[in-house]
């Protein structure tokens, strides 16, 4: 099979919450490069403004950026929805009421913060950026989107949605929304991870798959690799990804010896457990919610049984994991392609990010899946300033295909947005004496185009393709 890997599994695209978007890893071995998360050169002092290129807070604060796309200017001219002679108006959707409140407030506050921290040094080429918030309430992106576009905005940033194909389905093909274009923070579900309008900072496409980590584990744990168990929400984007990173981690030597269904808010994890121990299972992957993963790790915890890796994705890179957790979360691995947050001193950006956080009085703080948002914003406005005065939803769309190269300032792993490719680049951290430590490598990110695996299979392809 090569890097081309096939599933014909049925694949429902029912409703069920699951926090997949921030993605899974890379790998180490032939051709492996270590990328430094290094801070920018030149980024002056905190206090640098306006036309002196600032990127800090007027008192204080985080280094300025140079290269910020936010500044003062002379841009004129009503060219577009959202767009008049002094301001352009983004709209930003996210979970936040509905069955799971909050559920993506972190990528809110992190729209909040950008557009604060934007404006702050002087918008877009001197045009003030104004940010329309819109709740997709779990279940409702379509009207959520449609909502975006009839109030005329000229963007979608930033957006967070579990359920998100009905609204990248709205945004191409509904006349009102005229395929605007959309900067997610992350994607989920196939339709939206595809869509033809969409580009993102760190893209997660239906047909590629970051298998990175997984060899890692390979190299360093091959008995694991295979005695491997895979846990999921019996429906719609949470078995499709599950179904992709067992086809996947197979491909590259992986053997599950133990695959299953989880219900929503499952309860009774001793039948799982008791699985693990006959199967003498090495490695598991959960494909669920937060508080599926510590749930089980308790059990296994209560019933003596040890599982040498247990891994999960970026959304599990959430302090609330070993708060609720307790000690039954040692030793789990955590996939990071964002700027590990105990490493922050590495990163100007993610220090601004953190600082313009605080200064918005975020309500839930920093998250993984926040630093995604904030990349998005800073994806936007540098394709936004490009245009100068002309700014439309097509050159707008134009200039975000062009960037090929991107790692939001340096707050998160090299990735190819234009091109809708999956970064190449991971660090693994693993949670050890109650903290998230960086276990490899040893600093920066592990890069290797090896590190991405095609997929082509039953699935439903983005919206408007």
């Amino acid at each position: 099979m090569g890097d081309t890997l096939r599933i014909g599994r049925g694949l429902a695209l029912l409703a069920v919450v699951a926090l997949l978007a921030a993605g899974c890893g890379s790998r180490v071995g032939g051709g492996d490069t270590t990328v430094a998360a290094t801070p920018e050169q030149g980024g002056g002092s905190a206090g640098q403004q306006g036309d002196e290129g600032g990127g800090g807070p007027k008192q204080g604060g985080p280094p300025a950026d140079p290269d910020a796309p936010c500044g003062p200017g002379d841009a004129s001219g009503a060219t577009a929805p959202g767009v008049t002679n002094d301001s352009i108006t983004i709209g930003t959707i996210q979970d936040i009421g509905g069955p799971r409140p909050g559920l993506f407030q972190g990528n809110r506050d992190a729209m909040v913060a950008f557009v604060a921290y934007c404006n702050d040094l002087g918008g877009i080429n001197g045009r003030e950026l104004v940010l329309d918030e819109f709740d997709s309430e779990l279940s409702k992106s379509r009207e959520a989107t449609l909502q975006a576009c009839e109030a005329g905005v000229l963007a979608l940033v930033g957006g967070a949605s579990a359920l998100d194909g009905g609204g990248a389905n709205a945004s191409v093909n509904e006349s009102v929304c005229a395929g605007i274009p959309d900067v997610a923070g992350f994607t989920a579900e196939p339709q939206h991870a595809g869509a033809v309008n969409l580009v993102q900072p760190l893209p997660n496409p239906p047909d590629q798959l970051q298998v990175g980590p997984q060899r890692y584990i390979l190299d360093k744990y091959p008995k694991a690799a295979k005695n491997a168990a895979m846990l999921f929400i019996d429906a719609g984007v949470s078995r499709f990804n599950a179904e992709k990173r067992i086809t996947g981690y197979e491909d590259i030597g992986f053997e599950f010896v133990y695959e299953s269904p989880i219900a929503i808010n499952e309860l009774n994890w001793g039948p799982h457990v008791e699985q693990f121990r006959s199967k003498d299972v090495g490695y598991f992957n959960v494909v669920a919610e937060l508080a599926d993963l510590y749930h089980l790790e308790q059990e296994l915890k209560a019933q003596g049984v040890e599982v040498q890796v247990p891994e999960h994705d970026q959304s599990g890179y959430d302090v609330g994991l070993i708060e609720a957790g307790g000690d039954a979360t040692e030793g789990t691995y955590i996939v990071a392609t964002t700027v590990p947050f105990e490493e922050a001193d590495t990163s100007p950006e993610m220090q601004r990010y953190l600082y313009w956080l605080e200064q918005t009085d975020a309500k839930k703080g920093p998250t993984a899946l926040g630093v995604q948002s904030w990349s998005a914003g800073l994806l936007f406005a540098t394709a936004a300033k490009a245009l100068g005065s002309d700014v439309t939803r097509d050159g707008l769309l134009e200039q975000l295909h062009g960037i090929k190269e991107w790692d939001g300032h340096g707050i998160h792993a090299l990735s190819n947005p234009g091109d809708n490719g999956v970064t190449e680049c991971f660090v693994y951290l693993k949670i050890k004496n109650g903290k998230f430590t960086r276990e490899f490598p040893d600093e920066g990110f592990s890069c290797d185009p090896k590190n991405v695996v095609k997929i082509t299979g039953d699935f439903p392809k983005g919206a408007g393709r």
